[in-house]
């Protein structure tokens, strides 16, 4: 039986040259590898070991080992979480036994792995090397897409139906509840399965009824009843394969509607400049998804305008959205918010179909902190805020990449780009989760723009004169935009400074106003391309210190800040959304913001 050994936390392998044909490079000797002959039937085994970094073994407890493969012709796809049994869990041991469907297709599978899934989470081991030998002998399986958990359970209601006995209400019943639970395992990974089972409750609860009402359906009704549910079980299965690869137009507008305007998208798409000289980032803020709200209805189609940042990933440089995601910042239930939050962050991670980075920062309404009127009604307790390590998770600071600089599990960081551009994401509600006397948080991220003395050092400390630098922060920097709350405001002046320092390639020590330092030293001047900002909900451009800071309006229709009345008529076009493909040019030195939907393209020199 052929071991094979996955670091989770060092493993890693190269980006593919084309994406389009998908093709991974297994010529290195560190992957893993397994042969079989087309048709084996849970002959060919794995015994598979998952560790960590340091080579001690990955806990297993209570995790569902699946192996996801997409089959060498790039047509069918494997999901299979039935044909794993646990050895060791303690100590990250489980087999394989690959069954016959596996190796329908002769040839090397153009991906192969094996994903953990607890709770509706997951994490991945890298690909493995899977060929396929032919076999010219025996003509067996005709290739198809395979999904053991839908497979599963689609067999499970064919016997109720077949059967239809006196229990057969009851053994529906209890159908639609395990069915459902398997939708809700994999929605932490297959978004667009969620309509599915609402769907499916709505025509089970029309089955439930005719039963009630006349007693036992006739073999006819039933298969008249239960066509429906059949193509939507068929249905389901297309849907969950197409998250192991890339997204067609078509499943990307399953998603809140889908897109307003698709052929304005295309063409908006078209016109962003694919000259290499250019380094390209989709910007959007402010999206303030939302269950309900007082703003409806633009707040329940929060995740409409994920898909448009995300249409354009394949010809930008980096993907961000600047915070605010959600709307649920004023205090409302922490389960709302947690439901808020994951579903705004697994929708923008289902759309992922490229090696381009994509981002997600937090703004002032991400933690569920409340608004602030007095101050008994705006204090918050712990058990009422995302605190920061949930957000990090939720949010995917905690995930491990090369390309992407963290301080720990911080959401602020750098990454560099084409061109010779590093781009910084800046937490600018670099919260203190300590408790007053009473037990309620000593500070309100509704209302307070914080930055800590780590994050500005860490600033300091990895600022490099030799790039031209691009700065993401949710709130504007109060000694620019003078947003009217400088006491609320903490720490801004730290970071002006060092902006400033750093632009006339001085060193010093700063002295902030709460009594913080922060000491620098850059040997050369550096060059700013801009600094780039959300949370006033309108879009603005000021030139301070020879810096330039950019104001990028709300996604969210009702919510700009000069213009709401007028955006109020845009809902249900492609103007109730508004987000920027900075075009920045290192050799010019020039800025093209342009702006699909609701505003005007901008540009200036730095």
């Amino acid at each position: 039986m052929e071991v094979m050994t996955f670091n989770i936390d060092k493993d890693r392998r190269n980006l593919v040259d084309d994406k389009q044909n998908f093709n991974i490079d297994f010529h290195d000797s560190k992957y893993n590898w397994l042969q079989a002959r087309q048709y084996e039937e849970s002959m060919r085994q794995v015994e598979v070991h998952v560790v960590h970094g340091d080579g001690s073994p990955v806990d297993l407890t209570g995790m569902n080992p699946v192996f996801e493969g997409w089959l060498p012709e790039g047509l069918y796809r494997i999901i299979d979480a039935k044909h794993s049994v646990m050895i060791d869990a303690q100590n990250g041991i489980f087999r394989f036994d690959f069954p016959a469907p596996a190796f329908q297709i002769a040839g090397s599978y153009k991906q192969a792995f094996f994903r953990l899934m607890k709770d509706g989470k997951s994490v991945t081991t890298l690909e493995f090397s899977l060929e396929v030998l032919a076999d010219k002998v025996i003509s067996g399986l005709v290739p198809s897409d395979y999904i053991t958990p839908f497979e599963d359970e689609y067999d499970k209601l064919i016997a109720i139906v077949e059967k239809a006995d006196s229990k057969f209400a009851e053994q529906l019943i209890e159908w639609k509840n395990e069915f459902n639970k398997i939708i809700g395992d994999l929605n932490g990974d297959y978004i667009s399965i969620k309509s599915l089972a609402d769907a499916l409750d709505a025509r089970l609860k029309t089955l439930e009824d005719k039963i009630k009402a006349d007693g036992l359906l006739t073999q006819a009704d039933l298969d008249k009843s239960l066509i429906d549910i059949m193509q939507k079980v068929d249905n389901s299965v297309e849907q969950v394969t197409g998250g192991l690869t890339y997204l067609s137009d078509d499943m990307m507008t399953d998603i809140d509607g889908g897109y307003t305007d698709l052929s304005k998208l295309k063409k908006f798409k078209d016109s962003i400049d694919t000259d290499t000289n250019l380094t390209r980032i989709a910007f959007a803020t402010d999206t303030h998804h939302e269950i309900e709200s007082n703003w409806r209805p633009h707040m329940t189609s929060g995740l409409r305008h994920v898909l448009n940042p995300m249409y354009v990933q394949d010809v930008v440089d980096a993907v961000i959205f600047n915070g605010d995601n959600i709307n649920n910042g004023g205090g409302g239930d922490k389960a709302v918010a947690n439901y808020l939050v994951q579903d705004f962050s697994t929708t923008v991670r289902s759309l992922v179909e490229s090696d381009t980075p994509v981002l997600i920062n937090k703004g002032n309404h991400d933690n569920n902190y409340k608004d602030a009127t007095v101050y008994d009604d705006w204090r918050s307790l712990p058990s009422q805020v995302l605190t920061n390590a949930e957000l990090a998770h939720y949010y995917g600071y905690d995930i491990k990449n090369d390309r992407i600089i963290r301080d720990g599990n911080s959401a602020y960081c750098y990454l560099d780009l084409p061109n010779n551009i590093r781009m910084y994401v800046l937490d600018s509600y670099d919260t203190p989760e300590t408790l007053d006397s009473d037990g309620y948080l000593d500070f309100n991220a509704r209302q307070n723009s914080i930055y800590s003395q780590k994050q500005l050092q860490w600033l300091a400390n990895t600022l490099d004169p030799n790039k031209t630098t691009v700065f993401f922060a949710h709130n504007p920097v109060e000694q620019v935009f003078d947003t009217g709350n400088a006491s609320n405001e903490v720490n801004h002046d730290v970071l002006h400074q060092l902006l400033n320092g750093f632009a006339a390639g001085s060193s010093g020590t700063i002295n902030g106003a709460t009594g913080i330092t922060v000491k620098y030293t850059f040997e050369h001047a550096g060059t700013i391309a801009g600094v780039f900002t959300g949370h006033l909900h309108k879009s603005s451009m000021v030139v301070d210190n020879d810096i330039n800071y950019i104001q990028t309006t709300c996604q969210a229709v009702y919510a700009d800040g000069d213009h709401r009345e007028e955006r109020a008529n845009k809902f249900g076009t492609y103007q109730e959304d508004a987000f920027d493909v900075i075009e920045i040019d290192p050799v010019k030195k020039h800025v093209k913001l342009k702006r699909y939907g609701y505003g005007e393209d901008r540009d200036y020199d730095y």
